[in-house]
């Protein structure tokens, strides 16, 4: 399926203030609750002001991806809390409106329409490859707070949800290697992406994984080129991310 665009943005009044694309570090897939409906007919709806709520983009497996607020805006999409019972919750207050994006399927009340499965699968690599994202964050409104969303797929163990995260974990962008350079200025998931990758590859205790470049992941980055004969450098070039990419130990 090839990905075809068209912007029909939400009236302002929907939707908060700017942030940097490096900011996102999640995206969470969500439902409409209809039957039937459509992706330009809901972005239509939030044309209208006031509605209190938001989301970038709106699939209906139609011919295009309807596109209701900019990427580097915040959409309201998943505040508040509902549950923390049980796996329900597991990224409060760490997946925010402020670093995700926001993915609504339409047309999916009771049973996720073959067509919308597909069409939000090829949207999600796609934005997984562009915003550096990985499949371990792709997660659900039910996993940021606990709301019933999408509801054919919650639940700790749901085998809808698990083919869904197999189809966009295989041929996506993890399968390649995602970074060609990692600086201290590069996004989160980049600096992320790293440092797990130096804690399994290189000597010495673990570091922690939080996309922050600090005094220990510059440590743990020139003990990894000491590891491997190599001098020290300021940041991670292409030499060194082809390397953490396969697994280079020597």
């Amino acid at each position: 399926m090839t990905l075809k665009f068209k912007k029909k943005f939400a009236h302002k009044s929907n939707y908060g203030g700017k942030r940097s694309t490096k900011d996102i570090d999640y995206i969470v897939v969500h439902y409409t609750e209809n039957k039937g409906d459509t992706a330009l007919n809901n972005c239509k709806y939030f044309q209208g002001a006031s509605r209190g709520a938001s989301a970038h983009y709106f699939v209906d497996g139609g011919k295009y991806v309807y596109k209701s607020v900019a990427v580097n805006r915040v959409a309201w999409a998943v505040g508040g809390c509902y549950s923390t019972a049980g796996a329900a919750g597991n990224y409060y207050k760490k997946c925010t409106n402020a670093n995700s994006l926001s993915v609504e399927m339409c047309n999916s009340a009771g049973k996720v329409a073959e067509k919308v499965r597909e069409q939000t699968i090829e949207l999600v690599k796609f934005l997984m490859k562009k915003y550096g994202v990985p499949a371990s964050r792709v997660i659900r409104h039910w996993d940021v707070n606990g709301k019933v969303c999408p509801a054919p797929w919650v639940g700790a163990d749901n085998k809808e949800w698990n083919s869904f995260k197999k189809a966009i974990g295989g041929n996506s962008a993890a399968a390649k290697q995602p970074y060609k350079v990692v600086k201290k200025t590069s996004s989160k998931n980049a600096i992320r992406w790293m440092q797990g990758k130096l804690n399994s590859l290189a000597s010495g205790a673990d570091i922690v994984v939080d996309g922050d470049w600090g005094p220990a992941t510059q440590k743990k980055l020139e003990r990894y080129w000491k590891q491997l004969g190599w001098k020290k450098g300021s940041y991670a070039g292409k030499k060194t991310c082809t390397a953490l990419f396969k697994d280079r130990k020597k």
